[in-house]
């Protein structure tokens, strides 16, 4: 792959996560194409985006982001997952889909800036969604007028 087409495609990735809050990357060594697939579905359910790109794509879009801490993490295969407004989603996917497969390994996230290795990734996956999020500031708000009557 040449130069021109790396930045293209690190331009383009850039103006896709500058604005999100997490990244998560994964190590999918020895899957077959089917589990592949099988692991592109569950990321697609969820509504995250995963892609496969070169680690040097990644270091170009990451620079000067509030993602760039996350370029140590960038050796071997890697896969980029997101969410535009889970930031938990991808984890919790990847860490499901590991716990099957064990050729699937989470290397590791950045969120607003702090990286996050191996099971602290973890952290992320436990964090609740913003459906969840709202569900319980729902009942927050109705357990008081529960209370009165």
């Amino acid at each position: 792959m040449d130069k021109d087409t790396k930045h293209a495609q690190s331009a383009e990735l850039r103006e896709r996560i500058e604005e999100l809050t997490a990244l998560v990357l994964v190590e999918y060594t020895g899957l077959t194409v089917a589990e592949s697939e099988a692991l592109r579905g569950k990321f697609r359910e969820a509504g995250c985006t995963y892609r496969v790109y070169k680690n040097s794509v990644i270091r170009y879009a990451v620079t000067g982001t509030s993602h760039e801490p996350i370029t140590p993490l960038l050796k071997g295969v890697s896969g980029l997952a997101y969410h535009a407004d889970d930031p938990g989603a991808p984890a919790r996917v990847a860490r499901d889909y590991a716990k099957d497969n064990n050729k699937l390994r989470l290397k590791g996230a950045v969120v607003e800036g702090q990286v996050l290795e191996g099971d602290d990734t973890g952290k992320l996956a436990d964090m609740p969604g913003p459906r969840e999020i709202k569900a319980k500031l729902l009942m927050l708000f109705k357990t008081p007028a529960t209370r009165m009557v």
